[in-house]
């Protein structure tokens, strides 16, 4: 029995085929359990008066399928840093169990990117996962967030560089000691920089690092830039005019049976983010998913897997 709140309609968890694919049952379970993610992110959102928007391919399965793309395997969400600091601050609180709310500061083992909110009596682990420390492998929905962007072509190559170098020191000291350190595979370089980072976290400190890197994504808070972007994931890679995602220009399209916010402005949005975008490309989940097990906590499934 899916470990989820929300009620599905008849015959979804049913094989079917879309648009050439075969959807299957499995596939379908791992979509109940995010859509119950998403419906309850939704709801804390909604009560703390928090703006989001569906983001890459879940705003792209929204806008083309009505629904998730076919072959997709996630849920994306994007919101503001303001209403992202605040939604940290009543996580805790809001997400009860199995709903849990994954960030560098509730499961360090994350080190940047956003956040995600799991699903605890789930499983997922992905091609990844082996590298990462971090605890909970439930099945997620990812959120990122939004900063201001310099303006100065100039200063947003210096911001971006500054960025690829935090994330490059909190990824080799979060996973150095447990990984790059065994690794034969990687570079002589890799292994120089690993260390280093190692030393800098313990002279440092952890936290101190991640809060450099957090000031550093959203240093231009305060002000009145014109364009915005994805800093913690992407690192700025795609830009957009902050009036594309303006809070009051929003409407709510289906997905799948629930409703979900969209940008008003998404067809330039899916534009910049994938070209023509209602021509259909076929290709892998982004997670990559090895296993995931809808109906069994991650704990569980990893002593059975021994």
């Amino acid at each position: 029995m899916l470990p989820i709140k929300l009620n599905l309609p008849e015959g979804f968890l049913e094989e079917e085929v879309r648009c050439g694919y075969t959807v299957t049952t499995d596939c379908k379970k791992l979509w109940a359990v995010e859509l119950d993610l998403l419906a309850e992110f939704d709801r804390v959102c909604k009560k703390h008066g928090l703006t989001y928007f569906a983001d890459g391919g879940t705003l792209l399965g929204a806008v083309r399928h009505q629904g998730f793309i076919p072959w997709d395997d996630d849920v994306d969400v994007i919101m503001y840093r303001e209403d992202y600091e605040k939604l940290a601050k009543v996580a805790e609180q809001e997400f009860q169990h199995p709903y849990f709310f994954q960030s560098p500061y509730t499961d360090p083992g994350l080190v940047t990117g956003g956040s995600k909110l799991r699903n605890s009596n789930t499983t997922l682990i992905s091609d990844f996962d082996h590298k990462r420390p971090f605890r909970n492998k439930g099945i997620f929905i990812d959120i990122f967030i939004l900063d201001n962007l310099p303006d100065s072509e100039f200063q947003m190559k210096i911001y971006k560089r500054v960025l690829k170098c935090y994330w490059r020191v909190l990824r080799y000291a979060s996973y150095y000691d447990g990984y790059f350190k065994t690794d034969r595979t990687n570079s002589l370089k890799a292994h120089v920089v690993g260390r280093m980072a190692l030393a800098l976290k313990h002279i440092v400190g952890i936290e101190r690092l991640r809060g450099g890197y957090t000031m550093c994504c959203s240093r231009y808070r305060n002000k009145n830039t014109a364009r915005i972007g994805d800093t913690e994931s992407s690192r700025g890679k795609f830009q957009f005019q902050k009036e594309l995602y303006n809070p009051k220009d929003v409407s709510c399209i289906p997905f799948e049976h629930i409703q979900i916010p969209v940008p008003n402005h998404y067809n330039e949005i899916l534009s910049i983010l994938y070209g023509d975008y209602m021509v259909m490309k076929k290709i892998a989940g982004v997670h990559r998913a090895l296993r995931y097990d809808a109906e069994t906590p991650y704990e569980e499934y990893g002593q059975m897997a021994r």
